[in-house]
């Protein structure tokens, strides 16, 4: 009999654990609490323009997530990124991957043969007869499972997992995050000095960087993505997004020295979890007694290679327990 599998979380971590236990011959059905896959890798829109509002770029390092970039680049779906960054001399440009058209597209073809549900976002998993149960929002459930993968960020994981559930939650707790908020902003016309993209500019700015430059995006207008440091965001974390967008966007035109230019469009997004402070210290975590488990980048560090070895080591562990 095929067991079947569930994996919460579409992000990096969790798509790449599908993939494993996909190939291994399991079903897995996947449920997702945003409407799109990707999380942080993810493409959002601002009207009908995409923008990479989370991941800027990726790296690779070791070999396995360095294959895996090379089949994207292979395939089309990924492409090498050489921006001109202020502060870089000339002939220094980073040698970045970035997915095209957008960053989603570097998570897309981890999702084959998987069953994807967007929009149902779990709130507890139940244990019956050596089989899981997952719980939504909603109050329905699906089941039975005989394994589950949890792969969202530790305090969302800890929340889904409880106490009960293989005695991880005084790990989780240990692990810290910073708050990120993000600005997807549309001009008419090019306002930016010459660079590409800019690092660390004041206490409030920590990115600033034109997504249209990448390949594959629209090269009709400027399209910029701002990032927040993390010290800015904690202070602001409760404000109305309107008002965090007018905030960066002034900021970003006083460090830049940019004419009076009023956005076409802006929109600000908090990515609550936005960057890993204090790491798990393991690869994943994993109980053979119960058949559950959570990765993500969170684990090892901040970086999607990172998400993608968690959520890999943990199907590959899911996989040798369960044949």
């Amino acid at each position: 009999m095929t067991h079947r599998i569930a994996v919460i979380g579409a992000g990096f971590a969790g798509l790449s654990c599908a993939r494993v236990l996909r190939r291994a011959g399991f079903y897995v059905d996947m449920f997702e609490s945003d409407r799109v896959v990707g999380g942080r890798m993810g493409t959002s829109r601002l009207g009908v323009v995409p923008f990479d509002h989370g991941a800027q770029y990726v790296t690779g390092r070791s070999d396995r997530f360095r294959a895996y970039l090379d089949e994207l680049v292979h395939s089309g779906y990924a492409a090498n990124w050489r921006p001109n960054i202020a502060g870089m001399g000339e002939g220094n440009a980073p040698n970045w991957i970035v997915g095209t058209p957008g960053m989603s597209a570097m998570v897309r073809p981890l999702a084959e043969g998987v069953q994807v549900h967007t929009n149902r976002r779990v709130h507890t998993l139940q244990r019956n007869d050596n089989a899981w149960q997952i719980w939504f929002d909603d109050q329905t459930s699906t089941g039975p499972f005989a394994a589950v993968a949890v792969a969202v960020p530790a305090p969302e994981a800890a929340l889904i997992m409880g106490r009960d559930v293989a005695d991880f939650s005084e790990r989780l707790s240990a692990v810290r995050f910073s708050p990120i908020w993000a600005l997807m902003i549309r001009l008419d016309e090019q306002v930016l000095p010459e660079y590409d993209a800019y690092s660390d500019m004041s206490q409030v700015i920590r990115w600033v960087g034109r997504n249209n430059v990448k390949l594959g995006r629209s090269s009709r207008g400027e399209h910029i993505v701002v990032h927040a440091s993390p010290g800015w965001t904690r202070e602001t974390e409760d404000a109305e997004p309107e008002m965090v967008a007018e905030e960066l966007w002034s900021e970003v035109c006083h460090v830049l020295n940019l004419p009076p230019v009023r956005p076409k469009q802006m929109s600000a997004h908090l990515w609550k979890h936005g960057l890993v402070d204090q790491p798990l210290g393991e690869t994943y975590l994993f109980s053979s007694e119960f058949m559950v488990g959570a990765a993500g980048d969170w684990c090892r560090g901040r970086l999607a290679e990172h998400a993608f070895e968690s959520g890999a080591s943990l199907g590959k562990a899911m996989v040798d327990a369960l044949t």
